[in-house]
């Protein structure tokens, strides 16, 4: 088993309050994916002498392509199936292993899911993620839910993301707490969070072609000149106003959404829930079934699907906690905009469907409904890992590529 570390963490107040519903959940996560196996744990398990998990085990247990020593040496095998479910998961909703053995025996993934931990230049923080039913709701639910503490907690050791330190940690730290703070600026819709977003990584990213910075002092200076404008501009109200002329371009938002849409026809999704509220949506929208109404008609039913304050708000909570997870906007080596991009990816979609079952409810989306559509949506990109580069990718061949093409979208 990997070695538990006890540290003082930052983490969300939604995690302070969570814990595993079992039986009580609706989801469970125990199918639907194979869970890799650390090596010790694969040993630990084919050698388990219990009579009664022992066959389970060997019909469940399988040899991985990792390596000696690697964390993915075996695996779980869960069909795919919708129906199914793990071999080790009672008629209860439980799992046998947890239950006779101790949470000590099982593998990292089920020790650890849903919660994240990363570690940045000494510091760990902990989330967890939405495609956890549970944590979902708790997200959706509570207007306070991402208010951050520090607070003493649990952690298998090869859980930890170490985020590695280097000369130029301190100006990206600086770069990902402008960002972070701008995406929780609650004062603000969601829309206009990314959208200056947008524009911040854009500026920050130009700075950095024009002065060629050779070394992590000049990295730094670039980097603070350019996050000191825009924290002036915002004080001044100047950002704001570079976002006044903007409106929705319907066609252009329409066309988009609907090329992302198909994608699920192009994939074998194993949460058909998922699929109906989809469908749901866009039936509401006119666009799907035998009712599919006229671009005009279209438009129109668009025009009238703004989210309530409370379900946009809603939305920031789980694009920031999204943020926290992945250390934004700098997890990939692909560029401040790109990751950017992507966070509007997902917003655009979840606001288009949550707007689209609103019609089809006849208004305000409950808590409820909006917590079931975050957590399939999350769930699904776990699953299928290139849903949402698929999604980016029609995005993009309905020609947005540039900041300003995503601002033809972002608007309410």
């Amino acid at each position: 088993m990997s070695e538990i570390l006890k540290r003082e963490m930052i983490v969300p107040r939604y995690l302070t309050q969570f814990s595993c519903v079992g039986p009580a959940c609706p989801d469970t996560c125990c199918y639907g994916w194979q869970v890799p196996v650390e090596h010790e744990t694969y040993t630990r398990l084919r050698d388990l002498p219990d009579r009664e998990l022992k066959p389970l085990i060997k019909s469940a247990l399988h040899r991985g392509d990792g390596k000696s020593g690697s964390r993915d040496f075996g695996y779980l095998s869960i069909s795919t199936d919708a129906s199914a479910r793990c071999e080790l998961l009672s008629d209860e909703g439980l799992c046998r292993l947890h239950a006779k053995c101790g949470e000590a025996i099982l593998p990292d993934i089920c020790a650890n899911y849903p919660r994240m931990t990363k570690s940045v230049a000494g510091a760990y923080e902990q989330f967890a993620m939405p495609s956890c039913p549970e944590v979902a709701r708790l997200m959706i639910a509570d207007p306070a839910a991402m208010t951050l503490s520090v607070a003493t907690q649990p952690v298998r050791k090869r859980m930890v993301l170490e985020i590695a330190e280097t000369g130029k940690t301190a100006a990206n730290e600086e770069v990902r707490a402008f960002f972070l703070a701008l995406l929780g600026a609650d004062v603000l819709r969601v829309w206009q969070r990314l959208a200056l977003s947008l524009l911040v990584a854009e500026s920050l990213e130009q700075a950095m072609s024009a002065a060629a910075p050779d070394s992590d002092e000049d990295y730094a200076r670039v980097t603070r000149a350019v996050l000191d404008d825009w924290q002036q501009r915002l004080a001044d109200g100047l950002a704001l106003d570079a976002l006044a002329g903007w409106r929705r371009n319907q066609p252009l938002h329409l066309r988009a959404l609907a090329a992302a849409s198909r994608i699920r026809s192009e994939m074998h999704f194993n949460r058909p829930r998922y699929l109906a509220l989809i469908g749901e949506a866009l039936s509401a929208l006119g666009l799907e079934g035998d009712e599919a109404a006229g671009d005009d008609e279209a438009f129109r039913r668009l025009g009238q699907a703004r989210l309530s304050d409370a379900r946009d708000a809603a939305l920031g909570r789980v694009l920031l906690n999204f943020a926290h997870i992945h250390y934004y906007p700098l997890q990939t080596d692909k560029g401040l905009a790109h990751e950017v991009r992507g966070l509007c990816l997902q917003f655009l979609m979840l606001r288009f469907w949550c707007a689209g079952l609103a019609l089809s409810r006849g208004g305000e989306l409950s808590d409820a409904d909006q917590a079931e559509l975050v957590y399939l949506f999350y769930r699904t990109t776990i699953h299928y890992q290139d849903y949402l580069p698929r999604c980016m990718d029609a995005f993009e061949q309905a020609g947005l590529v540039q900041a300003e093409h995503w601002l033809l979208l972002l608007p309410d």
